[in-house]
């Protein structure tokens, strides 16, 4: 049986979606010690419903971070989701009518899915959310009412520094609430 743990090279470096996967991968492995053992059929499809509920919940929760950051690759990001959420449908379907081989299953292609989802489109998307955040940050500090000169600039890490003032803009920010450009009409 897949033995899914969690280590350093699932991170994808955003606190809340790495936290969301270890409880994941916690669900996982509960399923699969269950599955070990004699747990009864009722006690199997509450795991595996605890399990669906983390996976299915984690989901929505990316597909709103991509879709308010404007992610590019969130079509092909939602279809991986997808197809996960209709495999776990059908498992956990066939698990509620005591079908064990199904939870063994579900473990094996949970297993397999999360460890290369989480390592390569999962790494794709943090790397984006991390930059995109940080695009933001320094577009709301620019968008200051005081003068450069007179403010102390502090990055993520807590080191000062001096802002580097664009002379032109060769991007066109936009209110991830409205979809509207911020910048003022010419």
């Amino acid at each position: 049986m897949g033995n899914l743990k969690w280590s350093a090279s699932h991170e994808v470096f955003v606190p809340e979606l790495d936290d969301e996967h270890k409880e994941i991968f916690e669900a996982v492995a509960g399923l699969r010690k269950a599955l070990a053992g004699d747990t009864p059929s009722a006690d199997l499809a509450a795991l595996t419903n605890r399990l669906a509920g983390c996976a299915m919940d984690h989901f929505a929760h990316e597909e709103r971070l991509m879709r308010a950051a404007r992610y590019d690759s969130l079509r092909w990001h939602k279809q991986q989701h997808d197809g996960v959420r209709r495999q776990v449908s059908e498992f956990a379907a066939r698990i509620e009518q005591g079908d064990r081989t199904a939870g063994l299953a579900l473990v094996e292609y949970l297993s397999s899915w999360l460890a290369n989802h989480t390592r390569v489109a999962d790494r794709m998307m943090g790397a984006f959310l991390r930059n995109e955040r940080l695009r933001l940050g320094k577009v709301t500090f620019q968008a200051g009412t005081r003068p450069l000169d007179s403010c102390e600039w502090v990055n993520a890490q807590g080191d000062r520094f001096t802002p580097r003032v664009a002379r032109k803009c060769r991007w066109r920010p936009y209110s991830l609430f409205s979809g509207k450009s911020i910048l003022p009409a010419k």
